[in-house]
């Protein structure tokens, strides 16, 4: 079987029957197809069959644009939804335009013809596996088109993520997962544990315990749950007193500015949604339910989504009696229930592993242009629907923290501009292309959600740069001006038919922020915290500067790995780590060390080595955590004195610090020379890290949070300084201090100040030497670094001994 059709469209679902139907109102001409590997359209909504399966966001905003809910419930159930979709095929007339049961497997573009041709297998009606050649019973059928857009979502349908237990062989009971619910499943009358704390299990949990003995949703840790009512009010004071198209557009755009200023208010005021959230809880509730132990994550809001759970059914479950929640780990599934490792258990008939999804790109075909291989996991995103290099090419990704069909219906109609746009100049491609600086500036993950399935199949999504249109912002406003309004020609080249698309170049991400050997990512206190690792034998610890990164101590890697294990790390915030919860602050940042250590293989006491702000962060780890640090080497350190460089000083001042945070070249290249004695230490490549740091809000909030935790206008805070330098003058642990003779951030008059505070310490001078002289003296530094770690560290040793 062979076919040819203008747009071929994959996916069936709510994103798929969307783009189709606004193709054809807009573009009738236009010849198109839509694959779908299941045996119906719905996609989600039809794979989904588990008890109370219903939408997170409300149906004002997750309908379509152009087709009106109808429906009493804003929050509808998976049966409504399907029937929505369903009634939206049969009035678009896109029965015929439909071929179910073909699952696309690959997509080779050739620029000679500027056509895709897609091969798809035929599921004959089941999932098909990736992993099971005996899936595919068909003969494969190939399909040509000039535009390919997927709309099949990020996950897997032939199965979900369930983590393996010890004893589960074990269970009598039946252990399920809602993603292949059986239709057959009695648990009337029993004892039913819901393992999970997620959209899925929030759901679970109060349907099923309506006729359960008793559900109880086991949880390792709490997730932010938020009742909302099932029914929009204003919705029902409007229907019939006004046309059903203008009434629908009215809630809907109320519904999505509450939705985007509750969004802001978490992440801007996270304190206040936390108060708001726990309130609500508290009243709904019984008396004396532990809110704090099952209901107050360790998370900031919207770090992971928010569960809505309709007129708070979860809430009333457990205030009947019905059902509740554990917070507890899994010691083993017995064959009666779970034990727990707080030595608990609980009896269970029936166990639920609502334990979440694994990740699937772009349905798990594989792309090519002109016979290259397209690694999607190393690719840079284009206005969050493009793929950098990849022609005429689209997939559709909806928001995290608002309706998905919003950010599906603002790619759709931006795909039918780049359409109109190509026929009117007689072109055949497009492809997004990505200027130097972008690529090379250090990307991200296309979702920074810090859901488990996002962080488990992080390295497969798409990349994202710094800005604008590289970045998905997760804000309807701003990609309504950019899909709807902003132009079609930024960022992206234009060919004919025959012209090579490889001729203009394709950047790929590569390895990003993993380029330099020996980098990589832990996760600590539910924030990803990038660090670099080389060598062997005895380790140190390695920490940058305020508004720095790990990049800073790369000559220090070289030399000082020869005898020992090195480890550097982006402290959270900066650079390419992500934040702690809450605003940045000295404490935060040396309290993290222990766990990053423990994460990288490290137990034992080490030196730790701290530039500028690294300095004050390892004199804080020393105080606090004094069995994780034998010494300590403080270069230009802060911490021991007011004086600061004028613009750290400013951006304690708000106003000013907007319009001094705002990225800019010339103003990353004064930074850079701002921290050198030797002028030829500021290179392009300098200048264009500082630049690509600055592009990153949150390297920017970082900054700006250490800035005022430790400074005023005035200078450094004296409260902290005092505080620290008390706690460090009786230690035993042995300090090196050493200072460029040229600083213009620290002066070198805090080098009398330092060795005044620390009167135990060492110190040593670096002549015509700025703020880095382990950059700019590499050589010097890494020899005196040595000579005092094999002399003092190597001494107090063997005293211990």
């Amino acid at each position: 079987m062979s076919e040819h059709v203008d747009v071929l469209i994959v996916g069936a679902g709510l994103s798929g029957i969307g783009f189709a139907s606004r193709l054809k109102r807009e573009m009738p001409g236009k010849s198109f197809a839509i694959l779908e590997s299941r045996s119906a359209v719905g996609g989600t909504w039809d794979l989904f069959r588990y008890p109370g399966i219903r939408s997170d966001s409300d149906m004002y905003t997750l309908g379509y644009s152009f087709r009106p809910w109808a429906g009493a419930k804003a929050i509808a159930d998976g049966d409504s939804i399907r029937e929505y979709i369903q009634a939206t095929v049969a009035d678009e007339g896109l029965e015929s335009r439909i071929r179910l049961n073909y699952r696309v497997v690959s997509a080779e573009w050739s620029s000679e013809t500027a056509l895709w041709t897609v091969t798809a297998v035929p599921t004959s009606g089941g999932e098909y596996r990736q992993d099971a050649a005996a899936s595919r019973p068909g003969k494969p059928a190939t399909f040509t088109c000039s535009f390919l857009s997927v709309c099949s979502g990020y996950y897997r349908y032939d199965e979900g993520f369930t983590p393996a237990i010890e004893g589960a062989d074990t269970f009598t009971g039946s252990i399920v997962h809602p993603q292949h619910w059986p239709a057959d499943l009695d648990y009337e009358g029993k004892q039913v544990v819901v393992i999970g704390s997620g959209a899925t299990a929030v759901t679970l949990v109060p349907s099923m315990a309506k006729t359960a003995a008793r559900v109880t949703m086991l949880q390792r840790s709490p997730t932010y749950i938020a009742p909302v009512p099932s029914r929009d009010h204003l919705a029902d004071r409007l229907r019939g007193k006004m046309p059903a198209q203008l009434a629908y557009d009215v809630v809907r755009a109320k519904n999505v500015l509450f939705s985007m200023f509750t969004y802001q208010l978490s992440r801007r005021r996270p304190e206040t949604m936390k108060a708001i959230l726990r309130k609500s809880a508290v009243a709904k509730l019984p008396a004396g339910f532990p809110v704090d132990t099952h209901l107050a994550p360790s998370y900031q809001p919207w770090d992971q989504r928010v569960c809505a759970i309709p007129n708070g059914d979860l809430y009333r479950a457990i205030s009947a009696g019905t059902a509740d929640i554990v917070t507890d780990e899994i010691s083993r599934i017995t064959p009666d229930g779970i034990d727990l490792v707080s030595g608990g258990s609980i009896p269970a008939d029936v166990i639920v592993t609502a334990t979440g999804l694994n990740l699937l790109v772009i349905g798990g075909m594989t792309l090519t242009v002109d016979g290259e291989p397209v690694d999607v996991g190393k690719t840079l995103t284009y206005k969050g629907m493009m793929l950098d290099g990849v022609p005429n090419f689209a997939l559709t990704i909806g928001y995290t923290n608002a309706s998905w069909t919003l950010k599906a219906d603002l790619v759709a109609g931006y795909i039918c501009r780049l359409l109109k746009h190509l026929d009117r100049r007689n072109l055949q491609w497009v492809a997004p292309a990505a200027p130097g600086e972008v690529a090379d500036a250090g990307l991200t993950s296309l979702i920074d959600l810090k859901a488990g399935y996002i962080l488990r199949g992080a390295d497969k999504l798409p990349r994202q740069g710094a800005g604008s249109p590289w970045r998905l912002h997760q804000n309807y406003l701003r990609d309504f001006a950019l899909l709807r309004a902003g132009r079609v020609t930024d960022h992206v080249r234009f060919g004919r038919r025959g012209q090579q698309v490889r001729a203009f170049g394709r950047t790929t991400a590569a390895l990003g922020p993993l380029e330099l050997p020996g980098t990589g990512y832990v996760n600590v206190g539910g924030a990803r915290l990038r660090f670099r690792k080389t060598g062997s034998g005895d380790p140190v610890l390695l920490l940058h500067g305020i508004g720095q990164s790990l990049e800073d101590w790369n000559e220090q890697h070289d030399r000082l790995a020869a005898r020992h294990t090195v480890i550097s790390v982006d402290l959270p915030g900066f650079a390419y780590s992500a934040r702690l919860s809450g605003p940045a602050t000295l404490a935060k940042l040396a309290d993290a060390l222990p766990a990053l250590l423990d994460a990288v293989g490290v137990h034992e006491p080490l030196p730790v080595i701290g530039n500028s702000l690294g300095g004050a962060v390892a004199m804080k780890l020393a105080a606090d955590h004094p069995d994780r640090v034998s010494a300590l080497v403080l270069a230009n350190s802060a911490g021991f004195g007011k004086e600061v460089a004028l613009v750290l000083r400013l951006l304690t001042v708000r106003p000013l610090a907007a319009l001094l945070m705002r990225p800019a070249a010339a103003a990353s290249r004064r930074t850079v020379e701002s921290i050198f004695y030797d002028k030829r230490l500021v290179t392009d490549a300098r200048v264009g890290n500082a630049f690509a740091l600055s592009r990153r809000a949150t390297h920017r909030k970082t900054l700006l949070d250490v800035a005022r935790d430790l400074g005023t206008v005035s200078g450094v805070r004296a409260e902290w300084r005092t505080s620290l330098l008390g706690a460090l003058a009786t230690s035993e642990i042995p300090a090196l201090v050493l200072w460029g003779s040229h600083d213009h951030i620290l002066p070198f008059s805090h080098l009398a100040a330092a060795t005044a505070a620390l009167p135990h310490a060492e110190s040593h001078v670096f002549a015509k030497t700025g703020h880095m002289p382990q950059i700019e003296r590499p050589d010097e530094f890494a020899a005196v670094v040595e000579e005092f770690l094999s002399r003092r560290v190597a001494g107090r040793e063997a005293a211990n001994i």
